[in-house]
């Protein structure tokens, strides 16, 4: 981490003593070094997924209407393809 070699933390943990402060520090260099860490492997699996995503295609910025259209603005361009 302190090098600049870690770009993503998955840190899943034991309840023993040490794994809890080796947990702590972990967190703490990758808060400090703003690397994104995650202690759940489903989140962990759902930051993956959208990085494989942004690779495969452009980012494209919606409302969150536009994913869920009513009457109003059933006619927005800004809706994703």
């Amino acid at each position: 981490i302190i090098n600049g070699e870690i770009d993503l933390v998955i840190n899943t943990t034991t309840k023993s003593a040490q794994a809890v402060s080796d947990s702590s520090s972990i967190r703490r260099m990758a808060l400090m070094h703003k690397i994104p860490y995650y202690t759940l492997i489903t989140a962990a699996t759902a930051a993956v997924k959208a990085i494989e995503s942004l690779k495969d295609q452009d980012l494209c910025v919606a409302s969150l209407q536009s994913y869920f259209p009513d009457d109003k603005n059933s006619g927005d361009k800004n809706k994703p393809a």
